[in-house]
């Protein structure tokens, strides 16, 4: 397994633990970085779960199929918030909207945990 996946995982994870818990900003710039900074993490951690797959010899080409798989594989604990993880970032590119935003902000404080766990779970056997 390449380390440099999991390097990448943990520093975007870091920097969005960073975002998730500091306070509200007047001109809302936490919540869009927070926001920035779940997409990209979310994505690494898709990837990271595709490659973990690929070594068991699961070829999976969707990212809602990686995250089910990787619940069936035991990689991920939680296959329903991870399925709204996806759905919340899915909804990140869509036209800027500030109710949505505030939405997926709060999501984001408790995708944080989640993400947390899973990384160290998956340190723990991979590294």
């Amino acid at each position: 397994m390449d380390i440099k996946a999991f390097k990448r995982v943990v520093k975007a994870l870091s920097a969005l633990a960073l975002m998730a818990n500091t306070s509200m900003q007047e001109d809302r710039g936490n919540i869009d970085a927070a926001i920035h900074r779940f997409e990209l993490t979310m994505d690494l951690f898709e990837k990271l779960l595709r490659d973990l797959l690929e070594t068991k010899g699961v070829l999976v080409q969707y990212p809602k199929d990686v995250l089910r798989e990787a619940y069936r594989g035991h990689l991920i604990d939680d296959e329903k918030t991870w399925l709204s993880m996806l759905q919340d970032r899915a909804l990140t590119s869509h036209a800027y909207d500030e109710k949505l935003a505030d939405q997926i902000y709060k999501h984001i404080k408790t995708y944080v945990p989640v993400f947390q766990r899973t990384y160290n779970n998956l340190a723990k056997q991979f590294i």
